[in-house]
């Protein structure tokens, strides 16, 4: 279809650059008339050939309108097929994110446990799995020596060793921004090669990356989802509301 386009466009430039040359050539045979009315033969052949020429510019004219016109109708239907596939194909992302998601599992879940760490995990893993999320991490806030940070507690999928500690500042990367300003961040477009998702069929780059304060009155933690689709709207308001709910039986546990 590309193709046909292209030719369309090159057919449409020569017929203007042919429309441009008639004029030229009609200008030229009637700025030659007061010299060809001199001519014995009188003044029928000379007219001729203007009005050929005349006719001939205008036909090209005319044929290049049209033929524009139709090419635009051509694009333009083509560029509304498009945008509606699009909107479908949006349309139902949203309603599949719709009706895969439910509150209830991360409830359930968060309900069968009384642990810090182990709220923070049983929330990660109900909503990952919800998702379909690639990989996940759950970050806890702690201090020391009266300086906060966020610090590693859990994770989904994450190729990393048990032991391994990772801690942001407050305001240090991703994680340390949402932590200190307590807002959500969504990132669609992450660099490939930033995060990997490794496997026994091999590794991939995940491209969108959504960040969620675990705050009530305070920040208490922060989740990061990586995923290989797009997260609709209602997906992150899942995550956020999922995320309160972690907050709330942290603070209210025994």
């Amino acid at each position: 279809m590309t193709g046909l386009f292209n030719d369309r466009y090159y057919l449409n430039l020569i017929l203007a650059v042919l429309f441009t040359a008639g004029i030229g050539v009609s200008l030229y045979l009637i700025y030659s008339l007061p010299a060809n009315l001199n001519l014995a033969d009188g003044y029928q052949p000379d007219f001729f050939n203007i009005y050929l020429a005349l006719v001939l510019t205008f036909a090209l004219g005319a044929l290049t309108l049209t033929m524009a016109l139709r090419y635009k109708k051509e694009v333009v239907v083509m560029r509304d097929r498009i945008l509606d596939a699009a909107a479908a194909e949006r349309e139902a992302a949203e309603q599949a994110g719709k009706t895969t998601i439910s509150l209830d599992t991360v409830k359930n879940n968060l309900s069968q446990v009384s642990a810090a760490k182990d709220i923070f995990q049983a929330g990660l893993q109900a909503v990952c799995k919800q998702l379909d999320a690639g990989q996940g991490a759950v970050y806890a806030v702690k201090e020391e020596n009266g300086k906060r940070k966020i610090e590693l507690k859990s994770g989904y999928a994450l190729t990393i060793g048990e032991s391994t500690v990772i801690s942001y500042e407050y305001g240090e990367g991703l994680i340390g921004q949402s932590a200190a300003s307590g807002r959500t961040l969504y990132v669609d477009d992450v660099p490939q090669g930033y995060i990997k998702i490794i496997s026994g069929l091999g590794s991939a780059s995940p491209r969108y990356l959504l960040i969620v304060p675990i705050k009530n009155d305070q920040v208490l933690g922060v989740l990061e989802i990586a995923s290989f689709t797009n997260l609709t709207e209602d997906q992150r308001k899942f995550v956020e509301e999922s995320a309160e709910l972690i907050a709330n039986k942290i603070s209210n546990r025994a």
